[in-house]
């Protein structure tokens, strides 16, 4: 059988799916509520922490859950259509890249740094400090690739069957992504400034804005392969809403955070 050559997609853009959570009661206001509550939000997608989202926000454990597991499925669908990697039925491809997902977010890296007040709008500034595993991969990645497609070429594959193809192939780009976790690194730090939404009844943050957050976790600014195709891979954003209940009485909090990859819901007051 002759099979396609597979090619990376450049300009990879890993995005996660967009969610949105019922508003749940909170007790607080002002700086340190806002905070904390985008602290949770990125705690809750990439750390799978998740205490202070479920008070937060009054998500049950497994809503909490749901939120995390999400964002591992989004991930590992944008990495396998990054990589050119098809499901193969019956098989663990996709397990072994949600797996990898859970892994790559536990690098997640960033700091909750400053809470200002503009006009009675209150922005949260997050330092995001992004994985780079897509960068230290990036040439070993090609170099397989271009021995799989010379080997495609040279027929090496002619009495495979398309599933034992695929299988190879993504287990190849796997064991490259999984030799490298050890080497997981964090690149210098991107500051994102999300802005708080509160309808009086509710307060969240925009899609947008959570999407900024999401964009800044993983390093995707990689030199491209001039036979790479020119396709993006975008899969979703997500969303998050919490309430406020008072002014800006509270000092600003300080926290260390870490990317997650889903929204929550509007917080009630």
């Amino acid at each position: 059988m002759k099979f396609n050559h597979k090619k990376l997609i450049s300009g990879i853009l890993l995005i996660t799916a967009l969610f949105s959570l019922s508003g749940c009661a909170l007790f607080g206001n002002g700086k340190r509520t806002y905070a904390s509550y985008i602290q949770s939000l990125l705690d809750v997608n990439y750390k799978a922490e998740y205490e202070e989202y479920m008070q937060i926000t009054g998500a049950t454990q497994e809503e909490a859950q749901k939120v995390y597991d999400d964002g591992l499925n989004y991930l590992a669908d944008a990495l396998m259509s990054a990589y050119g990697v098809n499901e193969v039925e019956g098989s663990n491809i996709h397990d072994q890249f949600v797996e990898l997902a859970g892994e790559i977010y536990s690098h997640a890296s960033y700091e909750v740094q400053e809470v200002t007040r503009t006009d009675g709008v209150y922005h949260v500034t997050v330092m995001i400090y992004p994985i780079d595993i897509l960068k230290i991969t990036y040439e070993d990645v090609i170099a397989y690739i271009e021995d799989i497609n010379n080997r495609v070429s040279a027929g090496e594959y002619n009495d495979y069957e398309l599933d034992e193809y695929e299988t190879e192939y993504a287990q190849g780009i796997i064991d490259i992504l999984k030799n490298a976790i050890p080497n997981i690194g964090n690149g210098e730090g991107v500051a994102v400034t999300v802005t708080i939404l509160d309808n009086e009844e509710y307060y969240y943050i925009s899609d947008a804005d959570f999407l900024a957050l999401d964009k800044a976790i993983l390093e995707t600014t990689i030199v491209e392969d001039p036979n790479a195709s020119t396709e993006a891979v975008d899969a979703s954003s997500t969303d998050t809403d919490s309430t406020d209940t008072s002014s800006d009485t509270a000092d600003t909090s300080e926290a260390a955070v870490e990317p997650s990859s889903e929204a929550s819901e509007p917080v009630e007051e």
